[in-house]
């Protein structure tokens, strides 16, 4: 990765945000006070509610919104020929909401901002996104973002993807910002990837909190975890700069670390005794970690060593076992192993 270099805000055209959730609406508190911003809401009264309290009590509670945005329902206004539409809905909300946008758009920039991935397909967002809404040319946004620091004026750094230089250049200038800068990056499967891989780690410093096992105890987990996080990165073919850049590590330690990330809230929760069923309902959000899960199943069964996630797989599809137990014993015997190359999954099958 390279860091973008110094370019002006000379494009026109407007932002669109589809998605008023948190990581939404905090988009548009970055973007409104440097370019024409329109915020997009699922519902009517939502956009109401917003425009009223020049706040979005829902999901971004205590936090003014810059009185230049424009807040109004999906498709509520015209998509012109210089506009960039930005994604920041939930992973399984991707597909959906794209087949609501492919009409609108005529050969648009789409950013999509959503972390995830399609796991009844096995497709990384932007591939689901580009089999819907052909014709349009997209850059990925991640990296180590909570939303509500941002929106507080904390500084950040993030990464835009994509195949097209001229694109992410675009793209760069028009979502260029006062709180956030970007790197750049070609690596547009490996950065996805990296995204979705981070809320495994993230559950499991989770249950550790729950189970108050104390900050040694977590270093383990942090050690053992990027071990594990890395080894199943490699497997799947990502390379070692985007693994260890801040769409990587930089994002997997964000997550694990900050005690407002969705999916260490879930692994606090079950740690504390609450069922998995009922933390997912507590969270009230997507928790991207737990469908991971699920999805590195078949890893096990290829002998990538990931002995600690597949603990944590065990404590949340199967809890009726000790969960403190299985997870202290599983840290505590961990086999360590010389570093060795993980062959790739591509070509497997």
């Amino acid at each position: 990765m390279n860091r973008l270099p110094n370019i002006t805000n000379s494009v026109s055209g407007d932002v669109i945000i589809v998605g008023a959730g948190n990581w939404g609406t905090t988009l548009s508190i970055l973007i409104s006070p440097h370019r024409h911003t329109r915020l997009w809401t699922r519902t009517i009264s939502h956009s109401d509610q917003i425009r009223k309290d020049s706040e979005n009590r829902r999901y971004l509670p205590g936090i003014g919104l810059p009185s230049e945005l424009v807040v109004e329902p999906f498709g509520a206004s015209r998509i012109g020929t210089n506009d960039l539409v930005i994604i920041a809905v939930p992973s399984h909300r991707v597909r959906p909401m794209s087949e609501k946008l492919a009409p609108l758009m005529s050969g648009q920039i789409i950013v999509n901002s959503a972390k995830g991935f399609e796991h009844h397909t096995m497709k990384t967002l932007s591939q689901v996104i580009g089999e819907l809404v052909a014709g349009s040319p997209l850059v990925v946004w991640s990296g180590p973002n909570i939303a509500r620091e941002l929106a507080l004026g904390k500084p950040g750094r993030a990464v835009l993807a994509g195949r097209d230089m001229s694109v992410l250049s675009r793209a760069a200038r028009m979502l260029r910002n006062d709180r956030i800068s970007f790197e750049i990056s070609r690596d547009v499967r490996g950065v996805e990837l990296c995204g979705s891989l981070k809320g495994i780690l993230a559950i499991t410093i989770g249950l550790a909190d729950g189970l108050e096992l104390g900050d040694n105890f977590v270093g383990l987990l942090l050690s053992y975890g990027l071990r594990e996080f890395v080894a199943i990165a490699e497997f799947m073919g990502i390379p070692g700069d985007t693994i260890y850049g801040i769409a990587g590590l930089g994002d997997c330690v964000t997550s694990s670390l900050s005690p407002h990330g969705r999916n260490r809230c879930f692994g606090r929760l079950i740690g504390q005794g609450m069922p998995p069923e009922k933390a997912i309902g507590e969270v009230g959000m997507v928790v991207e970690g737990v469908q991971m899960l699920q999805t590195i199943t078949e890893l096990e069964d290829l002998k990538v060593p990931i002995p600690l996630f597949s603990a944590v797989k065990q404590i949340v599809f199967n809890p009726d076992g000790n969960v403190r137990e299985l997870l202290v014993d599983t840290v505590m015997q961990y086999q360590t192993r010389p570093t060795r190359r993980i062959y790739s999954m591509e070509g497997i099958g």
